[in-house]
């Protein structure tokens, strides 16, 4: 069997250097970005769920960063949100970057035509209601995510969650 030659080809140095000043300014470019992010400080959360209701349970998703900002989705009894099979979205207005406390509400009994408040306090505030709805075809597992903006920061804080007919 004969030996393999490999074609080599000299790069020259400009084009090596070029490439080496293009990675160094992406890593700094990365790095200056992560150094710039708003800071963040989270000490002690803790919280209860009052279920006013037996319709609904109620399960907390916990505390995360809002990726995208957004306006308010079923902040009236007017314009409340329909629970869906597929799982609907409803809000406070939510900023980029802030903390946003997220809850999953699902049905466990249908009432069709029956409409909720659910309202996060952040000890002893509120943080605002949010309303959603049951409507005709709705089924048993049928759920909403609902997210409250909390802001940039988080103190040693209890969040309690009311959930009321409206």
């Amino acid at each position: 069997m004969e030996p393999m030659k490999l074609m080599t080809k000299h790069i020259p140095a400009y084009l090596v250097l070029a490439m080496l000043a293009a990675t160094v300014a992406g890593s700094v470019a990365v790095y200056a970005s992560i150094l710039s992010a708003s800071t963040r400080t989270v000490t002690t959360v803790g919280g209860e769920v009052f279920i006013l209701t037996e319709e609904l349970t109620v399960t907390p998703l916990g505390i995360h960063i809002t990726t995208v900002d957004a306006s308010a989705a079923g902040d009236t009894l007017a314009n409340n949100v329909t629970i869906t099979t597929a799982g609907a979205s409803a809000n406070t207005a939510l900023t980029k970057g802030n903390f946003e406390y997220k809850l999953n509400v699902t049905v466990a009994t249908v009432s069709a035509g029956q409409e909720y408040s659910v309202e996060l306090f952040q000890g002893g505030t509120s943080k605002g209601k949010i309303y959603i709805g049951q409507v005709t075809g709705t089924q048993v597992g049928d759920y909403a995510i609902l997210k409250w903006d909390l802001g940039t920061s988080l103190d040693d804080q209890v969040y309690e969650i009311q959930v009321l007919p409206a």
